[in-house]
């Protein structure tokens, strides 16, 4: 990802990379926890005592 006037910019065979190692089985995400974007507080207090083991993911909700 670079960023380009104030916005980042994704780059496309980035993705591709790691969908690559994803699909061979050559990386694996680790997802410690889950909250809610109402939880965002607690999530962020989770991840600053250090003890996370992976990734800590925020779901939002799609409203149509």
């Amino acid at each position: 990802m670079t960023v380009g006037q104030g916005r980042p910019k994704i780059r496309t065979e980035g993705l591709l990379l790691l969908k690559e190692l994803i699909e061979a089985g050559k990386m694996k995400p680790v997802i410690d926890r889950r909250y809610s974007l109402e939880q965002i507080i607690e999530a962020h207090y989770y991840v600053e005592k250090g003890h996370k083991k992976g990734n800590v993911v925020i779901t939002v909700e799609h409203i149509n």
